[in-house]
């Protein structure tokens, strides 16, 4: 925003002729006026300055003996001093400034709309320096609309309040006398003229104040105060400390945050009363008016600071991400700063947003290409989402970085696993052609791609961490499931009696059937047992065909193998009751034939 500067105080129509060339003249008024041209679009800006410059020359005509109203030639020099057109539009911010350094005691500011024919200025006078004229209205000429119209409703407005400012300056000055009786009488003129009288109604707050009378009776003269003002900051200031003297928190809250939207760009007092507002835990209103703060001033680091301090007490994660892409977005120098990313990437992680997350390790490996946390962070986004050939190659960069990272290598060995899908569609169609060769070809593809996960997943299950050993217990699990739901049996006994090996077929101690550990070693159990049974019957004819001494070993090997395959199929029943019910038949069948096997073989010890 650009900011008021001014190297001198402008003059204000004040006479410069040496005293010895001056004859007796009308005292001039002491108290100074600004109206400044209101707000508009830029298509109602043209009229809205007219309105303006009409209503100034029209204020002038009509209480030319009772203050100094600011000329536009002065005006338009104050603007351009300050780099601004001699028309320009002033927000708030700016009009409270260039009021401040012309030295005026009250100024005029607002916004105008057009609308058909119909024209509407909404008025607020502010008191800067105790001149009494204060308050706020809403002009419109009808339909149809004129400028001079409007015009004309303006000035009448702003010079009944510039006349009902005598009384109140009266009233002021006897209040600093101690003269409390005659400040009330002065007050009880300006009411006399104008009941809503804001100015009027602050002076009484005033007087209550200083004759120490109950807080609820300068309560109400501060709520009076409002009926001309809705939001008059200093009646709103007056309510809020008013009602904490009440401990009534809710109450001044309200009154503090009304108080800000009377100065939506004063950030100072943004941030005071949404500190407020933290300390009584109301987050939702403190993020609010922070927000409000942040549709004025994008990007102000001040606002955005503040929001993030509550955000992260409130436990609001979203909110606080919120936070982090808007300084992201509106600060490019922190894309490479480390203290800001991560903490950024953090954030997007706890509440898994996939855009922010590739918008920040985007720019943490571009700024920091071997760091492995970032890179692993690129990989993990583009993971969540739904890109797993991108993830395996961040994540392949991150492991020929640092080799011995046991947790990069389970990353790309569940990423290798999440991305072989096998094509049951295609499945389907060669075994209702009946293709046995096309289709085992299928099955044995998938399988490679699945196995070429094997090589990420040893350091895992060799891990002395029992976290990493778990983690690589469920990827494998997830391998083997995946190639049994495929009808690679082969390939899915191999993973799974390799799994139920290393994390054992069965509790060792009574605390091993609780716990992730026993979860997977039951759905492990269901899957090899399926796997099992229905590629027993390979080596089962092979072993009857044996010959010699072999054929006893033979047996054993598979006869053990049909007893493992039991146990699991009994522990893994919980999975699917019916198909474990119904292998558990075909190891029935293998178990009758046993007997015979044994005679046959005259195998000792026995089968």
């Amino acid at each position: 925003m650009r900011a008021l500067q001014f190297a001198v105080a402008l003059t204000i129509g004040v006479a410069t002729t040496a005293p010895a060339q001056q004859l007796a003249a009308p005292q001039q008024p002491s108290v100074r006026l600004l109206i400044l041209p209101f707000l508009a679009s830029s298509a109602d800006s043209a009229m809205s300055i007219a309105v303006t410059d009409a209503a100034r020359e029209r204020v002038t005509a009509l209480v030319k003996s009772k203050v100094l109203v600011v000329p536009k030639p002065k005006l338009c020099e104050a603007l351009q001093q300050s780099g601004f057109p001699c028309n320009g539009l002033l927000d708030d911010q700016q009009a409270r400034q260039l009021a401040r350094f012309l030295q005026v005691h009250s100024y005029v500011t607002g916004t105008f709309v057009k609308n058909g024919a119909n024209l509407t200025a909404d008025v607020q006078m502010i008191d800067i320096g105790s001149s009494g004229i204060t308050g706020r209205f809403t002009a419109t000429n009808g339909n149809p609309g004129t400028a001079a119209a409007l015009a004309e409703e303006i000035a009448q407005k702003i010079a009944a309040a510039v006349r009902v400012s005598e009384q109140v300056r009266a009233c002021y000055e006897d209040r600093r006398k101690a003269q409390f009786a005659r400040a009330r009488a002065d007050a009880q003129k300006a009411l006399a003229l104008d009941p809503n009288s804001t100015a009027a109604w602050l002076c009484i707050a005033t007087v209550y104040e200083a004759q120490r009378l109950p807080v609820d009776s300068m309560i109400a003269a501060n709520e009076r105060a409002l009926k001309g003002d809705s939001l008059n900051a200093t009646a709103l200031q007056n309510l809020g400390q008013l009602y904490q003297q009440k401990n009534d928190t809710l109450k001044a809250m309200d009154a503090f945050v009304r108080q800000v939207h009377s100065e939506p760009r004063n950030t100072q007092r943004r941030l005071q009363v949404a500190q407020l507002l933290r300390q009584a835990k109301q987050y939702g209103r403190a993020v609010a008016l922070l927000d409000e703060g942040l549709k004025i001033q994008p990007g102000d680091s001040q606002l955005l600071d503040m929001k993030l301090t509550i955000c992260t007490e409130a436990s609001n994660f979203r909110c606080a991400l919120d936070v982090w892409i808007a300084k992201f977005d509106h600060d490019s120098a922190v894309r490479g700063d480390t203290t800001f990313l991560k903490p950024a990437l953090g954030a997007a992680q706890q509440v898994s947003d996939t855009q922010a997350l590739l918008k920040f390790t985007e720019a943490a490996v571009r700024s920091h290409p071997n760091n492995v946390s970032f890179v692993k962070a690129r990989a993990g986004a583009f993971e969540l989402g739904g890109k797993t050939d991108s993830a395996l190659v961040y994540y392949k960069k991150a492991l020929a970085v640092d080799p011995n990272d046991v947790s990069t290598s389970l990353q790309i060995a569940k990423a290798l696993i999440d991305r072989a899908v096998y094509d049951t569609a295609r499945a389907r169609e060669l075994r209702e052609r009946k293709d046995t060769v096309a289709q085992r070809q299928l099955q044995q593809a998938f399988a490679a791609r699945v196995d070429s996960a094997l090589p990420f997943l040893k350091p895992g299950l060799a891990s002395s961490d029992s976290t990493q050993r778990l983690a690589a217990a469920v990827i494998m699990l997830t391998g083997g499931s995946k190639l049994a739901q495929a009808n690679a049996y082969p390939a899915s006994y191999t993973w799974l009696d390799s799994l139920l090996t290393i994390i054992g077929p069965t509790p060792r101690i009574p605390t091993d059937t609780l716990g992730p550990k026993h979860q997977v070693r039951i759905n492990a159990s269901f899957w090899y047992g399926l796997s099992s049974i229905l590629t027993l019957g390979g080596p089962y004819q092979a072993m009857t065909k044996a010959k010699g001494a072999n054929r006893c070993i033979e047996a054993r090997t598979v006869f053990d193998r049909l007893a493992r395959t039991k146990a699991a199929l009994l522990l893994g029943r919980r999975v699917h009751p019916p198909t474990s019910d119904q292998m558990l038949g075909f190891v029935a069948q293998y178990e009758k034939a046993k007997p015979n096997v044994q005679a046959a073989f005259k195998c000792k010890p026995a089968l």
